[in-house]
């Protein structure tokens, strides 16, 4: 019953974002930035669970389960983490080699020089 609120609320509080875009493009715009402010923050929670269970560990040093189960998350954590910064380097070196960065459009020479 709470996710169905959970999931009508969240929907609602983007209505207004999107209830202002004239364009596409702008619609577009405002989808890219809202997932590249959420992108550092997934990052910084997969650290954060990394070093929980490095202190899972640490703590637990007496039980064997509960060290195996931080050693997993540990090993997941370093996977996520390293998923997520390749993933951001090569978006990055092919925006940089393709000479297309922010959200800024292509727009060819002929058609700039009319707007």
């Amino acid at each position: 019953m709470f996710k169905k609120y959970f999931a009508f609320l969240m929907f609602t509080s983007f209505v207004p974002v999107f209830a202002n875009a004239e364009t596409l493009g702008s619609t577009l715009g405002t989808v890219s930035n809202l997932i590249n402010m959420t992108i550092p923050i997934i990052l910084a929670l997969a650290i954060l669970y990394f070093f929980w269970k490095v202190a899972t560990y640490i703590f637990n040093s007496d039980d064997d389960q509960k060290r195996s189960a931080a050693i997993k998350g540990m090993v997941t954590g370093l996977i996520a983490i390293f998923v997520m910064v390749s993933v951001w380097g090569i978006i990055a070196l092919l925006q940089q080699t393709f000479k297309v960065g922010g959200a800024a459009p292509i727009i060819p020479p002929r058609i700039q020089s009319a707007y």
